[in-house]
């Protein structure tokens, strides 16, 4: 009885060491050369996180954070290149755009 229970145990937890690495792979992608990035594609029509914040890096911001996320808009917050902190907002529909009046405060 000891034996079978044992067995149950020690096969249950080699099922279960290769669920996280099998999980974690839904947007991990490999480039070929041994360098690995996460990459997910949002819903269509609207705008996911990384896509905000490579729009904030180009604009200038850096380290951002979301500060306020809803279904109509992604709100980020880091740092300009003289170390002040600036805030950004975006539309969540598809492209991402820059909206008007969330630099430096709220609209």
């Amino acid at each position: 009885m000891k034996l079978v229970l044992g067995s149950a145990i020690v096969s249950c937890a080699i099922l279960l060491s290769g669920v996280p690495g099998f999980a974690a792979s839904g947007g991990g992608q490999s480039d070929g050369q041994g360098t690995r990035y996460w990459h997910v594609t949002p819903p269509p029509g609207q705008c996911n996180i990384s896509q905000a914040r490579n729009r904030a890096l180009r604009a200038g911001i850096y380290r951002s954070e979301i500060i306020q996320q809803d279904d109509n808009v992604i709100v980020l917050r880091g740092l300009d290149q003289s170390g002040d902190r600036r805030e950004i907002g975006f539309g969540n529909i598809r492209g991402c755009p820059e909206l008007d009046g969330y630099e430096d405060g709220r609209p």
